[in-house]
């Protein structure tokens, strides 16, 4: 009865200890590293390159073995919907489109990143409606920048 005791925890130990030295880990990305350098057209948001050149660590001196991110072509656009007997809009939809290069030695990858968002638009108060409008544009901002992270997290599996 001992013998099968040790055996059961023998098999246990070594289940344990295969489990454990396997050494699965989430994906950690790391965007502060200075691995990459970033380049942007003229049509980007300057709130949007702020927040992706405090991310990743932006630095005009550009390396022979950093990854280059190019961000270019973005477009926003409001669309209005109407419907029913009132002249004026109910609801309105805001998109934006922005191109995503990012190139290393091996591989290239090309991705067009597509946000869009609804809101009612039944305000009485037009200035209401503006600061509405300017909230959404700041979420699909960082919707972008977390698309961009993913991207980036995708592009260095």
């Amino acid at each position: 009865m001992n013998s099968v005791k040790r055996y059961y925890y023998l098999i246990f130990f070594i289940a344990i200890f295969s489990v454990s030295s396997c050494n699965y880990n989430k994906l950690s990305f790391d965007p502060s590293n200075e691995k990459y350098t970033i380049f942007y057209d003229d049509s980007i948001p300057n709130s949007l390159k702020k927040v992706m050149d405090i991310s990743f660590n932006h630095s005009k001196v550009e390396g022979r073995n950093k990854n280059r991110i190019y961000l270019k072509n973005f477009t926003i656009s409001n669309y209005n919907i109407y419907a029913g007997s009132s002249l004026r809009s109910l609801e309105g939809e805001i998109s934006a489109l922005i191109q995503l290069e990012i190139i290393n030695e091996l591989k290239t990858i090309n991705k067009s990143i597509k946000i869009v968002k609804r809101h009612n638009s039944g305000e009485l108060n037009p200035f209401a409606e503006q600061e509405t409008i300017k909230t959404i544009q700041e979420i699909i901002n960082n919707e972008i920048y977390n698309q961009i992270l993913l991207e980036v997290g995708l592009f260095e599996m």
